[in-house]
């Protein structure tokens, strides 16, 4: 589910998208959003979900306007414990600018 409820997808065009992997199940946007926030502006926070059960599948996106931003994140908080287990943050190696990194 994305942080910004029902209002629609953002625009991820021009976004620069992590992946942070080793979350709980238990986990939500709400508890990443302000951890990420941080260190810039995000523009959303996705935890895919098992489409069966309606599950977390353990990981999450976190994308930022600014490709800066989005660094410091991820110097910032990979290996962080976040609900008892240690996160990863990696820059996502697909997506819209997958290409640019």
């Amino acid at each position: 589910m994305s942080h910004f409820g029902r209002s629609g997808p953002p625009d991820i065009r021009d976004t620069f998208s992590l992946l942070v992997l080793n979350i709980t199940f238990r986990t939500t946007a709400d508890d990443l959003f302000p951890l990420f926030d941080k260190y810039g502006k995000v523009v959303d926070v996705f935890i895919p979900r098992d489409r069966r059960t309606g599950d977390s599948r353990g990981f999450a996106f976190v994308r930022y306007k600014y490709q800066d931003e989005a660094q410091k994140a991820v110097e910032k908080l990979d290996g962080r414990v976040v609900d008892g287990r240690e996160i990863m943050v990696q820059f996502a190696k697909y997506g819209p600018n997958a290409e640019r990194m």
